[in-house]
């Protein structure tokens, strides 16, 4: 295996079921990775993956994202915000505990990505960061922007970093890599559209004093092409290889129907299999 390989994962809410079937196809295949990376549900889904545990990655992409509480009134009356973070945590640990040990013996370094609101940057935690009781650091990476309240975290405040960093390839390369494995959850010309006008509003109104946020937000859709273009770039030079959704199930950041998440989860795995000799290929 290449040393120098980072593994990214991006976010996109219950759309990364189809990341956790690409993760469980590289545990079947024997595929690790000497480091990797997430944004918001990517970095949750790394977890099973370097623990590796694939109970907890079926879990994790359909069981806990399919979970009537996970979303809407629940979690807006339990913790301020659309999605219950607190409770997916919870959920998982009770269905499939994270095997900690495991986690941390594994050599595979896991770089978790969050957004500092007092600096208004993006930072990167490594695993030796997670404290698997508490788990605030996972549950700051997945605080998504405008859903979600923040969460405190080592006396600073955080919320999800795909606020500026969508694709964390950026990260990935200051660690040394040479090469890239990227799973994305948008299908093929997918394109991110400029923030609408009543999202702007809503950030003056939900983050009062913190214009860094607006301007972020403002050129959100620039940052993701840009980091798109770095994808692509390395992907012409044949450093960079790209996983992605080969058909469109309609399913979004907020699809709750467990059996079409389940569909999702299964094309992750299928489309990495059917892919298998040229991912070994590209890592070799």
């Amino acid at each position: 295996m290449n040393k120098k390989i980072g593994l990214i994962c991006e976010g996109g809410g219950t759309k990364a079921a189809y990341t956790c079937g690409v993760l469980q196809c590289f545990l079947d295949f024997d595929v690790e990775f000497p480091y990797c990376t997430g944004i918001s549900a990517g970095a949750e889904v790394l977890l099973p993956f370097v623990a590796k545990q694939k109970d907890r990655l079926r879990i994790t992409g359909v069981d806990a994202a399919s979970d009537p509480k996970a979303i809407g009134l629940s979690p807006l009356l339990r913790e301020h915000g659309v999605f219950g973070i607190h409770h997916v945590c919870k959920f998982i640990e009770e269905r499939a505990p994270l095997d900690y040990e495991a986690f941390m013996k594994n050599e595979t370094k896991l770089d978790i990505g969050v957004y500092n609101m007092d600096t208004n940057k993006v930072e990167y935690f490594a695993k030796e960061y997670f404290d698997p009781e508490e788990q605030i650091l996972m549950q700051a990476s997945c605080a998504l922007f405008l859903l979600t309240r923040p969460y405190k975290f080592r006396d600073h405040t955080y919320m999800d970093a795909g606020l500026i960093d969508m694709i964390p390839i950026e990260q990935s390369i200051r660690e040394g890599n040479e090469k890239h494995v990227f799973i994305s959850t948008k299908e093929e010309n997918y394109v991110r559209k400029a923030a609408p006008q009543w999202q702007i509003f809503l950030a003056r109104f939900m983050y009062p004093g913190n214009k860094e946020i607006r301007n972020n937000l403002k050129i959100r859709h620039e940052n993701y092409q840009k980091q798109w273009g770095i994808v692509k770039d390395l992907e012409d030079q044949g450093k960079a290889l790209v996983l992605r959704p080969s058909a469109d199930y309609g399913v979004t950041r907020y699809t709750q129907d467990k059996d079409l998440l389940q569909r999702w989860f299964d094309l992750g795995y299928e489309d990495t299999k059917n892919r298998m000799d040229m991912i070994k290929e590209f890592m070799k």
